[in-house]
């Protein structure tokens, strides 16, 4: 009963994270997608949903009362806001949107993410306080499994098959906004991927550096309020502590792809806009029903 109910509460809160990266293709606009904003909520609540790490019953309903009480705050405090962004970036649309209200789109979807991490952070510090010794190292040694899963599946495939994957993808996303693309739109998109830089590398090395800062935090989880400073900077701000590297590698890919946005927008059919006006607007009525519901 319990693992049911954090499932459900956590796909409530999946469900609205999901429109708000979506709310201006916030996935491509990061120039990362999953591998940046999914794991991280992945870190924080479906490290036990997902079975990284085996709760007692009195871990459990903690947890279940932080996830209970971070959705109430996000439909009472944060919805109301996603929903108002989106409708204006809709009415943007219309008019053409540049490479900076892009960039300024992006900056600020990355800012309701980061709200929605500071706020959780307290309650998921006070779940991880209570893990004992064998609970830590099986939730590192599943982090580190996990990390490298997606460093293979990654590593095994060719160039052209990396290429063609980041190509789709991007393809994909664009046009649930703007239906089909065109050809010269197309053709934008794949010289775009062609060029896209790979960062998994930088990717994974960044990875075990957090895993560490994660360790030596977890180390000290009986230290009160400093292991609580601590882990509020892992969960809510881990882009404090990116490699140099990685941070150009990020900073990289969202500029090339708020570039891509501002040639796209400029070929933009009418009947392109229209649509995409449509989609921001019904996500933001999705959103708005979402701030409604009670599960």
């Amino acid at each position: 009963m319990i693992l049911r109910t954090i499932q459900g509460s956590a796909r409530v809160l999946r469900r609205a994270l999901r429109a708000a990266a979506a709310c201006c293709l916030a996935l491509s606009l990061t120039g990362c997608g999953a591998s940046l904003l999914y794991p991280r909520l992945d870190t924080i609540v479906a490290y036990y949903i997902r079975g990284l790490v085996t709760l007692d019953d009195a871990q459990s309903e903690q947890l279940e009362r932080s996830l209970a009480a971070s959705l109430d705050w996000h439909r009472e405090s944060e919805l109301g806001r996603y929903a108002e962004f989106l409708r204006g970036l809709a009415g943007s649309i219309e008019g053409g949107v540049d490479g900076d209200q892009w960039l300024q789109a992006s900056r600020q979807t990355e800012q309701y993410w980061r709200d929605i991490f500071v706020q959780a952070a307290p309650g998921y510090a006070a779940v991880a306080a209570t893990l004992t010794d064998a609970q830590v190292a099986e939730l590192m040694r599943n982090l580190e499994k996990k990390d490298e899963e997606t460093w293979r599946e990654y590593a095994e495939r060719t160039p052209e098959e990396r290429r063609a994957r980041r190509e789709k993808a991007l393809r994909k996303t664009l046009e649930r906004f703007t239906g089909p693309l065109t050809p010269g739109q197309r053709a934008l998109v794949r010289a775009h991927a062609e060029r896209a830089p790979p960062f998994m590398a930088e990717w994974r090395d960044n990875r075990r550096a957090w895993r560490e800062a994660l360790a030596a935090a977890l180390a000290g989880r009986r230290s009160g309020q400093p292991f609580v400073d601590g882990m509020t900077l892992l969960i809510s701000r881990p882009d404090e502590l990116w490699t140099p590297q990685y941070r150009a590698a990020v900073e990289g890919r969202r500029s090339a792809t708020v570039a891509l946005l501002a040639e796209l927008d400029g070929t933009l059919t009418p009947k392109q806009r229209g649509a995409a006006r449509r989609e921001l607007l019904s996500l933001a009525d999705e959103v708005q029903r979402l701030a409604r519901s009670r599960g």
